[in-house]
């Protein structure tokens, strides 16, 4: 009984583990960073409403509303082949959101977060099909590193979450250690690369 109950430890971390560190939650608190640096205070909670609507609510809702019809086995989406259209979903409401966040005058950092968030959505999803490569740790970095990035080197320190993300999911048996590295680096390498190009773009 007593091994029983420690058996249970690290499968309580690992599932905690995996729900603070969702991919529809870890992107809030990266927006609120960002929108913390660069915003203006009177607009501040506009722009985190916008960003918690289109990248955490309705991608949600949008899984839910699958779940119900049958369309999707489980919230948690654990099977690949059930990835692609809530996937699709998610990223067309990211694109919605950031489109308005332009459109209505956020900070130029809020909307390069948001263009960041995109193209790595883009490139995942794509992978997914195939592969089933870890949203939690790509996300997870990718968020890291734009706060490195857009608001202070400081911040990172949180890379050291990456291996605890990671051992999360494959002790869940949800990936592979590869794929939770692989995930990782496809992140930062991808917002590194698009926030220089759209910081040099706003250069020019």
């Amino acid at each position: 009984m007593a091994r029983r109950n420690l058996s249970t430890i690290p499968a309580g971390i690992a599932w905690g583990t995996s729900v603070l560190f969702s991919p529809f939650l870890v992107p809030i608190a990266t927006a609120a960073g960002v929108v913390y640096k660069h915003a203006a205070p009177h607009n501040a909670l506009r722009w985190l409403a916008i960003v918690v609507l289109f990248v955490t609510v309705l991608p949600a809702l949008s899984i839910a509303v699958m779940v119900r019809f049958s369309k999707v086995s489980d919230l948690h989406l654990p099977n690949r082949e059930e990835r692609f259209l809530p996937l699709c979903c998610t990223l067309i409401s990211m694109i919605v959101g950031t489109v308005l966040l332009h459109r209505l005058g956020a900070a130029r950092e809020i909307v390069w977060a948001g263009i960041a968030y995109i193209t790595n959505s883009v490139i995942f999803s794509a992978i997914t099909p195939v592969w089933k490569i870890s949203f939690h740790s790509s996300v997870a970095t990718g968020c890291v590193t734009v706060l490195v990035i857009l608001v202070n080197p400081h911040f990172g320190w949180l890379f050291l979450l990456v291996p605890l993300i990671s051992w999360a999911r494959v002790y869940r048996k949800r990936h592979t250690l590869l794929q939770t590295v692989v995930g990782a680096v496809l992140a930062v390498s991808n917002t590194v690369i698009v926030l220089y190009i759209v910081r040099l773009g706003s250069q020019g």
